[in-house]
């Protein structure tokens, strides 16, 4: 361990935090146990967190990610002190502004300036300080004549502007944003983004939020929460791979027996020599079809370290199926460095038919695709594969997560990239 992260100070710092509730199926219940002298119980007992353990450093930017109901309001709520945790230590070090629910400390019959002069005297400024700072606000906010009006005639997307304004010029050691910043237009979002990633790179952010690309390009850590539990921490991509495979494996997880054999690669075929197993571990989906291995060239030859445009990419997929259909669909997408999606197509989208595939048969798959014009950079390619009569809805049965990495190189134009498709696919039974 190097000296810098051996002196970093801590900001947030969590034990082996619970927080449980009781639940009652009646209101009644909670009347009776009350008043019940032997101690009969009438409820059960709710884990909104379990043995949550978390650090955070100074100037760091930690990503909260999960499902609905997976714990993460509690977690920040616990955080800032609105809820105290059940058992388990809390300390915190620095001043925290948060933004968890649209309302919190607005007035509602009071105007925007009313509010934002209210939320400084409950903050501890005087009127003299928030006078200095008004001017700041309502230029960030950018609500015209309605910062004049009262609150409640707001939509929620410009109460949204004027929470975080006022948040953010009370200058915080600990910045919380949750959700509640989503309901903004999303000129807004990037300018409140640009501004936490730029004007406050030293605060101590936590940022909760379903927007991944958010994540990918602001945390420097990433925590899941799965059901009160921190189920991965670590890299932002990382985390975001976990959480996306996760919820496609539970989404359109299938009752039927999932293929557990391993892939029997045909040796006398010298297509199938080259081809790369994919970890079981590294897709989701219902995975009653599954990608076992691919392989891929450029321009038919082995790929030399990078692409360009109108290059040929030929991605082949090691396939077995564990049901019988005619839906088939096969795509892929393209995502940035960041987890940024930048193009993508399927089989419907492009107009190809797919034949059958049957129950207990294996199938090789080849996509051809013409590489479009983007940015040179590194890419990221993850094959899906879906189940259905429409590219939009339909089961996705098995989701290779970033199993190509290619080097674009020679850009010229960011147009192309619209106009993406597959330009044959082939699949024969091995």
């Amino acid at each position: 361990m190097n000296n810098k992260e051996t002196h970093m100070e801590k900001a947030v710092e969590l034990k082996d935090i619970y927080k449980k509730y009781k639940l009652y199926s009646k209101p009644i219940d909670r009347v009776k146990e009350g008043m019940n002298i032997f101690g009969r119980s009438y409820h059960t007992d709710f884990f909104a967190l379990k043995n949550v353990s978390l650090t955070v450093n100074k100037g760091e930017t930690l990503g909260i990610i999960g499902k609905n109901g997976s714990g993460k309001s509690t977690l920040l709520k616990i955080i800032t002190g609105v809820l105290t945790q059940s058992t388990g230590e809390r300390h915190i070090d620095g001043h925290i502004s948060a933004l968890l629910e649209l309302g919190t400390g607005f007035n509602p019959e009071f105007t925007g300036i009313e509010n934002i002069y209210l939320n400084g005297t409950m903050r501890g400024f005087s009127r003299t300080e928030m006078s200095n700072k008004i001017e700041q606000i309502i230029e960030f906010a950018d609500i015209g004549d309605f910062i004049h009006q009262a609150v409640k005639t707001y939509s929620s997307g410009m109460f949204a502007r004027l929470a975080f304004s006022v948040m953010i010029s009370f200058k915080p050691d600990i910045l919380i944003v949750d959700e509640a910043l989503s309901v903004g237009d999303v000129f807004f979002q990037q300018k409140c983004n640009r501004y936490m990633k730029e004007e406050m790179k030293d605060i101590t952010k936590l940022l909760v939020t379903h927007d991944l690309s958010s994540i990918a390009n602001m945390a420097d850590r990433v925590i899941v929460l799965s059901n009160g539990e921190v189920v991965f921490e670590g890299d932002p991509l990382k985390g975001i791979e976990y959480y996306t495979k996760s919820v496609h494996s539970e989404v359109f997880k299938s009752d039927s027996n999932q293929i557990t054999k391993p892939a029997e690669f045909d040796k006398d075929t010298n297509a199938l020599l080259h081809w790369t197993p994919i970890e079981e571990e590294s897709l989701g989906g219902a995975k009653d079809i599954i990608i076992r291995a691919i392989n891929f060239n450029v321009n038919g030859e082995d790929y030399k370290g990078y692409i360009s445009a109108n290059d040929k990419l030929e991605i082949d997929i090691l396939l077995e199926s564990n049901k019988t259909t005619n839906e088939l669909i096969i795509g892929y997408l393209v995502n940035d460095k960041y987890g940024n999606p930048i193009l993508g197509q399927n089989t419907k989208g492009s107009g190809l038919q797919l034949d059958p595939i049957y129950k207990d048969k294996s199938y090789s798959v080849k996509l051809l695709i013409t590489w479009p014009e983007i940015q040179e950079n590194e890419y990221f390619v993850t094959i899906g594969i879906g189940e259905g009569s429409h590219e939009m809805q339909h089961v996705i049965q098995c989701w290779a997560h970033n199993v190509l990495q290619l080097k674009n190189i020679a850009f010229t134009s960011i147009h192309a990239m619209f106009n993406n498709k597959i330009d044959m696919v082939m699949i024969n039974e091995l």
